[in-house]
C-alpha cells in the first residue's frame, strides 16, 4: 500500500501538548498548503463550508494498542478509542473552510500539528451526519 502526500499543514501547533482535544474546540486558523501537482483537485472547493481532512499524525506513538480515554476509568483497545496514538496514525478532522488563496486553504478547527502530511480532503455534507441514539 502506498499513500501520497497531497499537501502539508502550517500552524502554531508545534508539540503534541499544543493541539486541542478536539479540533472544533479551537479558534486556531491553520493553513493547508496543497502541492502544485494537485491544484486541479481544488476546483470548486470554496463551495463547501466544512471539509473532512485526513492527515498523518506524524509525531503520534505507533506502538500503542491500549489506552485510557479521557472520559473513561477503564482501559480500551486503541481501535475502540479516538487516540491519535495507534499503529497507523491516520487522523480525521472536520474543519471549517475560511478561505482559499491559490493552493492555500485557510481552515479553522484543524487539530493537526504543524508539518503534518495531508492525505486527502473531502467535502463534509449533510449525508455525513449520523444521528446517534
Amino acid at each position: 500500500m502506498q499513500l501520497q502526500e497531497i499537501g502539508v499543514v502550517h500552524n502554531d501547533y508545534k508539540n503534541l501538548t499544543d493541539i486541542p482535544r478536539q479540533g472544533h474546540m479551537s479558534e486556531e486558523i491553520s493553513e493547508i498548503e496543497i502541492h502544485p501537482a494537485f491544484t486541479d483537485g481544488l476546483l470548486k472547493i470554496e463551495q463547501n463550508k466544512y471539509l473532512i481532512v485526513l492527515y498523518w499524525a506524524h509525531l503520534a506513538k505507533r506502538d500503542i494498542l491500549k489506552t485510557l480515554p479521557p472520559m473513561s476509568k477503564e482501559i480500551h483497545g486503541v481501535f475502540a478509542s479516538r487516540s491519535p496514538g495507534r499503529p497507523n496514525p491516520l487522523s480525521l478532522c472536520i474543519a471549517e473552510l475560511i478561505a482559499r488563496e491559490g493552493t492555500i486553504l485557510r481552515v479553522k478547527g484543524l487539530d493537526a500539528l504543524d508539518g503534518s502530511s495531508i492525505i486527502d480532503i473531502k467535502p463534509y455534507t449533510r449525508m455525513d451526519v449520523i444521528q446517534l441514539p
